[in-house]
């Protein structure tokens, strides 16, 4: 046994059915998986595709291991198996126990992975771009995602990022057949597509190995063929593609009318593009006769175009939808910091309105309390002049009444004098009355007795009669003077 068939060798091995069945592995319809577990077919795989002697490989979809023990026994250098079911996980990890250091276990999405820190993380070695280069990709690709994974890696060529760091990286891919002929389509031929230009106008490819769907478990509907896709060292065209956006754009949209005649689908690029087809190319061909050269003229010239359309440049980027996740993020964060802003701005000119108010409403108890002590100050002063008016308008009647009352008594004491004297008067008139009376009465005895008479003809008391009513009368008056004054 030789030093080199040591080192490729593996410890004795449960077989992929085993393991399939020691770890209940499936495939899953919903991620295109189809098992390869012949060992045998998986050798030739590795033999048809150049072999892998010394190199640093990238194995994509790993899956139960059956390639990746296949490209450990070549003599690969290294193998990086990337593989994103974390149900194979156990039995991947004990083929890397098992590797001696030369394999490594990735649980990725393939789309997610940068394949650059693959390389650079396992030691891989750089070329130049015209030598053969030292890293290979491999891979059992699902059907789901073949096409998207190839595009990824095509895109990567021309500003030589991911693998092409790393020098001119050849890709061993199955595809199903119908796609592998299509990738590998001549001008003019029925498979001849958007991908054909796409891919061959960066790289030679072409097929190596066919494998019937019966060597896959389970089996798909459809064959398959295992691809080598290998970069020019410089790509078709009489001049480089100036924007690789606007190239796959270009070729999008006159494969999409391919049976027309070009004067015709050429329309689709914008207003009056029948110009961009010049003197060299005729209008009058088909699409799926342009020749790749002719494609790349076309695109350049579109780039000069005055109506050309604008494209979103993210579609034809291998990361374009994490970038468009990206920015609807940023968008969105946009939007928020947006909406907080605005919040905030709201809150402050609240803060400041509430502010303003409460200044305003201080303000205004300010000014009520001012007023309010202005009026206390002068309510009080209209109370004090009031009061003091008060006090001397009562001076004042207080005067007067007192100078009424003294009026008031003055003229009581005469009233009183006057009474007193009119009682003075009348007493004497009574008793002066009552003499005369006598006398009268013995006069008139006397006279009886001398003569007689005519009662009638003496008026005795006319004369006292009128004094009394005089008294009388003067009475009366008095009285009421009396009672108007006392009433006073």
């Amino acid at each position: 046994m030789t030093i080199k068939s040591l080192s490729t060798s593996l410890p004795p091995m449960p077989k992929i059915q085993e393991i399939i069945r020691i770890f209940g592995l499936s495939a899953k319809q919903q991620l295109s998986q189809n098992f390869l577990i012949d060992k045998n077919i998986t050798d030739k795989i590795c033999k048809k595709s150049g072999g892998f002697d010394d190199c640093t490989v990238i194995e994509v979809g790993a899956g139960p291991g059956g390639l990746t023990r296949s490209l450990l026994t070549s003599g690969a250098k290294k193998v990086i198996a990337v593989e994103m079911d974390p149900r194979f996980y156990p039995a991947l990890k004990m083929l890397e126990e098992s590797s001696g250091g030369r394999m490594s276990l990735i649980m990725a999405n393939m789309m997610d992975v940068d394949e650059a820190k693959l390389l650079r993380d396992a030691g891989a070695e750089t070329t130049n771009w015209k030598d053969k280069s030292k890293v290979k990709i491999i891979g059992n690709l699902p059907f789901n995602v073949g096409t998207h994974l190839m595009l990824k890696w095509i895109r990567q060529i021309a500003p030589r990022q991911g693998l092409y760091e790393f020098g001119r990286v050849p890709m061993y891919l199955m595809f199903q057949k119908e796609l592998s002929d299509r990738i590998c389509a001549k001008v003019g031929s029925e498979e001849y597509s958007r991908l054909s230009v796409m891919v061959q106008q960066m790289c030679q490819p072409s097929i190596v190995y066919s494998i019937p769907g019966t060597a896959f478990v389970p089996p798909p509907k459809v064959d398959a063929s295992v691809v080598a896709i290998e970069p020019r060292i410089t790509p078709l065209g009489d001049e480089p593609i100036k924007d690789h956006h606007y190239f796959e754009f270009v070729c999008r949209e006159l494969f999409s009318q391919r049976r027309k005649k070009l004067s015709n689908t050429i329309k689709t690029l914008g207003k009056d593009a029948e110009s961009l087809l010049g003197d060299d190319i005729d209008p009058k061909i088909r699409t799926q006769n342009l020749q790749i050269e002719q494609f790349v003229k076309i695109a350049n010239r579109y780039i000069e175009f005055p109506n050309k359309i604008a494209i979103d440049h993210l579609e034809f980027e291998n990361d374009g939808k994490t970038k468009r996740k990206e920015e609807k993020l940023k968008e969105r964060v946009n939007k928020i910091n947006t909406r907080i802003e605005k919040e905030k701005k709201k809150q402050e000119l609240i803060i400041e309105e509430k502010k303003l108010k409460k200044e305003q409403r201080e303000k205004e108890k300010q000014e009520i309390k001012e007023n309010l002590e202005k009026q206390e100050i002068e309510i009080q002063n209209l109370i004090k002049f009031d009061l003091e008016d008060k006090i001397d308008n009562e001076k004042d009647e207080e005067e007067i009444n007192n100078s009424l009352l003294d009026s008031y008594k003055y003229q009581l004491k005469e009233a009183l004098e006057k009474k007193e004297k009119i009682d003075l008067l009348k007493q004497k008139k009574l008793e002066n009355k009552d003499i005369i009376d006598q006398d009268q009465l013995k006069n008139q005895y006397h006279q009886n007795n001398n003569k007689s008479y005519n009662i009638d003809d003496i008026d005795i008391d006319d004369d006292d009669d009128d004094e009394e009513e005089d008294d009388d009368n003067e009475n009366i008056d008095y009285d009421q003077f009396l009672n108007e004054h006392f009433k006073k």
